[in-house]
């Protein structure tokens, strides 16, 4: 993906020589981060590792099945995107994750950057439908999937295991607008 530059942010791909900042990154907002996510544990948090993941993340680029992107302001990295589970027979959907630190909350920049991946994903990689699920009582990411044309289509009970206590997630959707795509087969798909 060529980097996007979007309201004094550059939206690129995640690469193995990103390695440094992105740990500095997910130091600095562990405690924020592991709120909604499951913690990684002491063992993700050094160079080696990091660098790892973002070899993998790379190799899965380039097999075309989930997509890793950082969100730069100036040299720092303010937030992660991940477009995973791409499934590109019949559904043309991909699972939407992101993470922002919590210093450059409510400015809109997570917004920009999610609206930004997600004209990649529809325009680009071709998909019609992006899923997100989000905890519950994660304010900030919800406000981010609406505000970004996202829709609640579920609420699963009890679904995940966060810090001791059983959480509901909710569930949302953004379709593209509708289209045909020509496969290589030449069979014709809507989106």
């Amino acid at each position: 993906m060529p980097s996007i530059l979007e309201k004094q942010l550059l939206i690129g791909p995640a690469l193995p020589s990103q390695a440094a900042p992105l740990l500095a990154f997910e130091i600095e907002n562990r405690t924020h981060f592991e709120q909604w996510i499951a913690s990684r544990g002491d063992a993700f948090y050094s160079i080696d590792t990091v660098r790892s993941s973002l070899e993998q993340a790379q190799w899965a680029a380039q097999a075309q099945r989930e997509f890793h992107y950082l969100a730069w302001l100036g040299d720092e990295i303010i937030g992660r995107i991940t477009l995973r589970g791409i499934e590109r027979e019949q559904y043309f959907k991909a699972s939407l994750g992101y993470l922002f630190s919590s210093k450059h909350g409510g400015k809109g920049y997570a917004t920009s950057a999610v609206n930004a991946v997600i004209d990649h994903a529809f325009n680009q990689l071709k998909l019609c439908r992006i899923e997100a699920i989000i905890i519950i009582n994660n304010r900030p990411s919800i406000a981010v999937a609406r505000k970004c044309g996202f829709t609640q289509y579920g609420h699963a009970k009890a679904a995940v295991l966060r810090n001791g206590t059983w959480m509901d997630m909710l569930l949302f959707e953004r379709h593209t607008e509708p289209s045909t795509l020509i496969d290589s087969d030449s069979d014709r798909k809507s989106c």
